[in-house]
């Protein structure tokens, strides 16, 4: 059966998941693309998949529904739609185990969310906390920039309080640009990584929490990088050298809580 009317239930069920607030309340979102599809498939709880006309010929184990191309078109949020779609269950949110955990703390703009997610699993970091005003991953521009590595790591929200009681077995380190060069700090504890908002860098709160600012050495006349560059050269920083014999202690900092100048 090809559906080509928006009166069908399905239809109006897949158009209210593109709102945040009807997401959180199902528990579900919307990926698109054969790939991300297909990424799912292998990785996540698919609920259902939903096709456009020229692609009902697809195979596939699962619930499968066929939308006429045109309206298939207007569920889309693509420019350019494949004909791929499908709604997949929201991971369960499990206890943080690893040794380097990323933290965002108020990102806003969901293309750097999803690059930052494909990078933290590049480079080991299964476990991404989201703190207070943080974007929502689900959002499609976060799912298409995240290709796929979204299914595949442990993410789930925070609070400040939350953050405190994880204080007590990891260090914060803080992306700034007042920190100290993180070519030359090699941090053997177990850590959290800070990445802040974009426009406003990092909450007072996390300053007041923070117990290592790192930054990254430039040159040029370059004043910052976009937080999801900055996000994956610390990340890939900190995974070259983990697990390696350092001999180091941890950069002072000054009794205001701000990093001292190393010289």
């Amino acid at each position: 059966m090809v559906i080509n009317s928006t009166s069908n239930q399905k239809y109006k069920y897949i158009s209210k998941l593109k709102n945040k607030k009807y997401r959180d309340i199902e528990d579900k979102f919307i990926i698109e693309s054969k790939k991300l599809v297909e990424e799912a498939i292998s990785s996540a709880d698919v609920d259902f998949i939903f096709l456009s006309e020229s692609k009902k010929d697809y195979q596939t184990n699962l619930e499968k529904i066929i939308f006429d191309d045109k309206l298939f078109n207007k569920l889309s949020n693509l420019k350019s739609p494949d004909g791929f779609a499908a709604v997949v269950k929201k991971k369960k949110e499990n206890e943080i185990s690893s040794k380097r955990v990323l933290l965002l703390d108020g990102l806003n703009d969901p293309g750097n969310m999803g690059t930052i997610i494909r990078s933290a699993e590049a480079f080991g970091f299964n476990d991404i906390l989201l703190g207070p005003n943080t974007v929502d991953i689900y959002n499609e521009k976060t799912l298409r920039a995240s290709m796929g590595s979204i299914f595949r790591l442990n993410i789930k929200q925070t609070s400040y309080e939350d953050l405190d009681l994880l204080k007590k077995s990891y260090k914060l380190v803080a992306a700034d640009m007042s920190g100290y060069d993180i070519n030359k700090c090699k941090i053997e504890d177990d850590i959290v990584l800070v990445i802040g908002n974009e426009a406003n860098g990092l909450s007072d709160t996390i300053r007041s929490m923070t117990d290592i600012y790192v930054k990254i050495p430039m040159k040029g006349q370059i004043e910052s990088l976009n937080a999801a560059i900055a996000a994956s050269i610390l990340m890939n920083n900190l995974s070259l050298w983990f697990g390696k014999n350092f001999s180091y202690s941890l950069p002072a900092r000054g009794d205001d809580g701000s990093p001292q100048s190393s010289g």
